[in-house]
């Protein structure tokens, strides 16, 4: 009799802890989590570019070089077939080639030399679709979401700055800042897994940034009445919007 008194509610207590496990698998089967780091090969759009220094003096027309750095992102997938995403793009360093520079009625093309340089990093929220269940190894998506781009580092090189002195130009001490960016971003990717019970994945993906900044050129006009004042131009939705490559690897749990 003592030892039934002993074992009923140790059997009980049993039972009721093993329920919990079981009822926290289930919440957890529900719910799904990748982490993934990579590469991100980063191409900005330079199609559309116009930035004015005065009225008698702009510069129109320049390359913007692709860099590559690195990623890191976390998904969840609270239900079958969608989830929630995260996602930092680490700093990108880009050069601008000027191509073409008009004063007046006069443009010279094909300059070719590098006016300056800017670094950018990016930071993304999507709503991801699954179409496939989450028992196959290939499993791709595709995601809407909201784009955060910072701008830092930017200035026209001290080249620039003594050729517009040397050429005559009136413009001195140029420089040049750019403002942050909101935005909508989209991706389009696939998580392919090493085997069908294997946690691990690889990853790629094609991204698309919309980032329109607002670029300010400092400078001071020798030709003012008082030429120690510094200017500024404004140049207002400028298309920055880079395509981004990532290939990585990940972990799901």
């Amino acid at each position: 009799m003592k030892k039934t008194r002993v074992l009923t509610p140790l059997a009980i207590a049993v039972a009721a802890l093993m329920s919990a496990q079981y009822a926290a698998a289930d919440m957890w089967s529900d719910g799904d989590f990748v982490v993934r780091v990579g590469a991100s090969w980063v191409d900005p759009d330079d199609n559309d570019d116009n930035l004015r220094l005065n009225d008698g003096w702009f510069k129109e027309g320049y390359d913007i070089d692709s860099d590559t750095t690195w990623n890191i992102s976390g998904a969840w997938l609270p239900v079958e077939h969608w989830g929630v995403e995260l996602m930092y793009i680490g700093s990108t360093k880009h050069d601008m080639d000027l191509k073409s520079v008009s004063r007046g009625n006069v443009t010279i093309d094909d300059i070719g030399y590098r006016v300056g340089s800017f670094d950018a990093s990016y930071s993304n929220a999507y709503v991801n679709w699954y179409p496939l269940s989450r028992d196959c190894m290939g499993q791709p998506y595709v995601g809407i979401g909201v784009n955060y781009t910072d701008f830092s580092d930017e200035g026209f090189s001290r080249r620039f700055n003594d050729d517009l002195i040397n050429d005559g130009v009136i413009v001195t001490d140029a420089d040049v800042g750019f403002q942050h960016s909101w935005g909508f971003t989209g991706q389009l990717g696939v998580d392919f897994r090493f085997g069908r019970d294997s946690a691990f994945l690889v990853n790629a993906a094609v991204l698309y940034i919309d980032a329109d900044t607002d670029i300010n050129v400092y400078y001071k006009d020798a030709q003012s009445n008082d030429p120690s004042i510094t200017r500024r131009a404004t140049a207002t939705d400028v298309d920055y919007s880079p395509w981004v490559f990532n290939l990585g690897v990940g972990y799901s749990f």
